[in-house]
């Protein structure tokens, strides 16, 4: 007797069409909904095909800094090291924020509100130019404070941050009982991390923090390899760390020129392999082909050599090949005239990433460039440049004079002209000062001076202001014209400017101009 095997039940096909058909319904729906919030929301947050590859975190900036920071850094500092715009652009960090020499103390002390006191607004600079001296200001001697500060502004592109050890009392080896050392920041642990919790600080990144999130303390790497996890703590009122703070709790500095990093590298390899392409081309004049493969013989043919060789070129000459090899030139096309123009694009994206840069500068190429776009393009870079002047008075100098002023007035370091020192009880009446940076010069003097004179006539500016925006105190301005007259009258030099020369007569018939 034949067996049949029975089937187990699906359901009714009816009902499972139509639950088929209520599923798309529903799919189709949310799809709809789904472009609609899509379209009413910011394109750039959309999720799709073409945003794919698009990352987007939210993770918070010391957590980013924590995986990518070192690997910032030395990128950074191979870029500084191999790539020819990066070198530049850093030079031109540090000749902008702090130039030949470092900003300049101006003392304000007054016995009352416009009386200078003159004798210890002198007493101070005299000093403090004493303190900024090379073997004075930093311990290993290898420093000045004009170098320091360029060391600084270099450092802080290029690493993101910067850090120096304050040294008090007779660790500072000098006078005026305050002195600093210079710390690698590699040195700062990025990779020691714990929460707050059991009556300890949090460490973020190596910098211990309070719970108000204010730097406590630094942990810093007992040694310079890379794979050492042995850290030493050193109190933050021994420690000057800063960088330019861009997202809020951040804890550890960014290099300025993280955003242009890619182009700038692969801009870079791009130019090395067009310049590896074009010398190979020019070196390589061609090559033979035999019909069994064989490689010719090239050179002077042996006496007994049989068959004949290729001879070497030689200008004006042609040669005779042996039978069946074929000479194949080789034309190498590249660099093409697409190369440049593609290449500055690219510089010029790479520009646009690094703070205070501007691409004629950066590049070297003012092929196109004209009086008015180079007026502009120097006039905003000015004005990225003297807000990061007044980031580095507030940073670096604010505080290292801070911690100078009432160390050297308790160790009598800053005296008269007379040889008796500044007493430490009238602290509060020495702080007054302010910080002179260096400036430019006119982009167009002959118009520029006109400006300022008109502006000195209308009183809407001051002489003062217009020698601070070259980078001049007007007080020295007028010590120099002193002493140049007292020489002019020495020498029986006479200075009176020539009267200018008179206008021509007007012709009859024409009119006055």
């Amino acid at each position: 007797m034949a067996t049949t095997q029975s089937q187990p039940f699906t359901g009714s096909v009816i009902l499972m069409e139509h639950a088929r058909k209520m599923q798309q319904g529903r799919e189709a729906k949310a799809r709809k909904e789904l472009a609609s919030q899509q379209q009413r929301s910011f394109a750039a947050a959309q999720l799709n095909r073409l945003t794919s590859s698009w990352r987007a975190t939210a993770e918070r900036i010391d957590d980013e800094l924590r995986n990518d920071l070192d690997a910032l850094r030395h990128r950074s500092r191979s870029l500084e090291n191999n790539n020819d715009y990066a070198r530049n652009y850093f030079d031109i960090v540090e000749t902008n924020i702090i130039g030949e020499n470092a900003p300049r103390l101006v003392p304000l002390i007054d016995n009352a509100p416009g009386s200078p006191d003159d004798g210890a607004r002198r007493a101070v600079s005299r000093a403090w130019a004493e303190w900024c001296q090379k073997g004075v200001c930093e311990v290993t001697g290898q420093y000045s404070f004009a170098t320091l500060c360029q060391n600084i502004a270099r450092g802080t592109a290029r690493d993101g941050e910067y850090a120096v050890e304050i040294l008090r009392g007779r660790a500072a080896g000098n006078r005026f009982g305050f002195a600093l050392r210079v710390i690698d920041v590699e040195r700062l642990a990025t990779w020691m991390h714990r929460e707050a919790g059991e009556g300890k600080e949090a460490i973020i990144n190596g910098v211990q923090v309070d719970a108000n999130g204010k730097p406590a303390g630094y942990w810093f790497n007992q040694s310079a390899r890379l794979s050492s996890r042995q850290a030493e703590f050193m109190p933050a009122n021994a420690i000057l760390h800063r960088f330019r703070i861009t997202r809020p709790e951040q804890k550890r500095g960014i290099p300025w020129a993280h955003a242009s990093m890619l182009s700038m590298h692969y801009a870079g390899e791009f130019a090395l392999s067009a310049l590896l392409a074009a010398k190979s081309g020019a070196d390589t004049l061609g090559f033979f082909t035999t019909p069994d493969g064989t490689p010719p013989p090239i050179g002077e043919a042996a006496e007994d050599e049989a068959g004949a060789r290729i001879a070497t070129s030689a200008p004006g000459t042609w040669e005779t090949l042996p039978e069946g090899v074929v000479p194949h030139t080789v034309d190498s096309k590249y660099p093409n005239e697409v190369f440049g123009p593609f290449l500055k694009t690219a510089n010029q994206r790479m520009a646009s990433g690094l703070p205070g840069a501007n691409y004629p500068e950066l590049c070297n190429d003012y092929e196109a460039v004209n009086f008015s776009s180079i007026r502009a393009a120097l006039l905003s870079g000015r004005d990225v440049w003297k807000k990061l002047h007044r980031w580095f008075a507030d940073d670096w100098l604010q505080p290292i004079f801070a911690e100078w002023l009432p160390l050297s007035l308790a160790n009598g370091a800053i005296t008269l002209d007379n040889g008796s020192p500044l007493s430490i009880t009238k602290i509060d009446k020495f702080k007054a000062h302010g910080w002179q940076f260096r400036g430019w010069s006119w982009v167009d003097p002959l118009k520029d001076i006109e400006a300022a004179k008109e502006g000195i006539a209308l009183k809407i500016t001051s002489r003062t202001r217009i020698a601070a925006e070259q980078g001049r105190d007007l007080e020295d301005i007028f010590d120099e014209l002193q002493s140049e007259e007292a020489l002019a009258v020495r020498y029986k030099i006479d200075l009176t400017p020539p009267a200018p020369a008179a206008a021509p007569a007007a012709k009859p018939g024409e009119k006055q101009p």
